[in-house]
């Protein structure tokens, strides 16, 4: 997991969404079985030191997923605005129909 977290952390700039997943997903995996192996014995302090180590990039990983997210909203509004931009322009004519002015 440390080994994980590090390689993870230097190309931390680097990643879109897709390997942040990926990661996120296989450090849960090893979470989940650290845990099952902690049922059995207790952490010793070189353990807790490491895991704390681990654990202090988490903020960073996780300003780097907020990140993604807030271009990803922005690209989801930006995308509406120019879906309504466009579809003013798209009207959608009936063929047959006619188009009458009144004068007053």
């Amino acid at each position: 997991m440390e080994q994980l977290t590090q390689q993870f952390i230097i190309r931390l700039n680097e990643t879109n969404y897709e390997e942040v997943e990926i990661f996120v997903e296989v450090r849960q995996m090893k979470v989940d079985k650290l845990l099952n192996v902690l049922e059995n014995s207790p952490m010793t302090e070189e353990q807790k030191q490491k895991l704390e180590s681990i654990l202090s990039h988490d903020a960073l990983i996780d300003q780097h997923m907020q990140s993604l997210k807030q271009e990803a909203q922005n690209w989801l509004v930006q995308r509406n605005m120019a879906k309504s931009q466009r579809s003013a322009y798209e009207s959608n004519y009936t063929p047959d129909s006619f188009l009458m002015d009144r004068r007053k």
